[in-house]
């Protein structure tokens, strides 16, 4: 059982990366109905998950490429930072969703009216590319998830393998941060609106 054997830094950072989200997400859904902005606290946890999804993959770069551990160790923290890094990115998607739901409400003081009413050329292109793009991710980072698990020690004896999980992780991250980017013009017009 996970927890009857010693504590090692392997589980310590394990049970670290549950209690912080676990801390945080259930803390902004609190304040968000405490000061009922429910929509809001559900978009921060968008971007905070946002953020520790793209920290986690930046994570499995470094302990692949600079990990002096134990291979088996190193593996159980690639396992864990992947796995974490898939979750975030399920967590980005229903929060997103919930997001957009308000966005294209067809009111004139919805994001999307106030967006196409100040910048009307940043819906069509941004918003709609990090909607559809974004669903992509959640394969990626699955994928990423399966071949951690599914390869374990080959990550660190097999230069390819090595090779090919830095590039896969580096292009998730800079793919991230695109639609990321996508998100952030238009709904930071909308927001300086409202």
């Amino acid at each position: 059982m996970l927890v009857s054997r010693p504590l090692t830094a392997t589980k310590t950072i394990l049970f670290l990366i549950i209690g912080i989200t676990t801390i945080v997400s259930v803390g902004m859904v609190i304040l968000g109905h405490l000061v009922d902005k429910k929509i809001e606290s559900a978009m921060i946890l968008h971007d905070f998950f946002t953020a520790f999804a793209i920290m986690s993959g930046a994570g499995v770069i470094g302990v692949l490429v600079f990990s002096s551990q134990r291979h088996h160790d190193a593996v159980n923290v690639i396992r864990m930072l992947s796995i974490a890094a898939a979750v975030s990115v399920f967590v980005i998607l229903i929060t997103g969703t919930i997001g957009y739901v308000e966005y294209r409400l067809s009111d004139p003081d919805s994001a999307k009216s106030k967006i196409k009413a100040t910048f009307p050329y940043a819906h069509s292109p941004m918003f709609e590319t990090m909607e559809y793009m974004g669903l992509l991710g959640t394969m990626w980072a699955g994928l990423i998830a399966y071949l951690a698990w599914h390869y374990k020690e080959q990550m660190f004896t097999n230069p390819a393998i090595k090779n090919m999980m830095v590039a896969l992780i580096s292009l998730a991250i800079m793919y991230a941060l695109f639609i990321s980017l996508m998100g952030i013009v238009p709904t930071k017009i909308a927001s300086v609106q409202g």
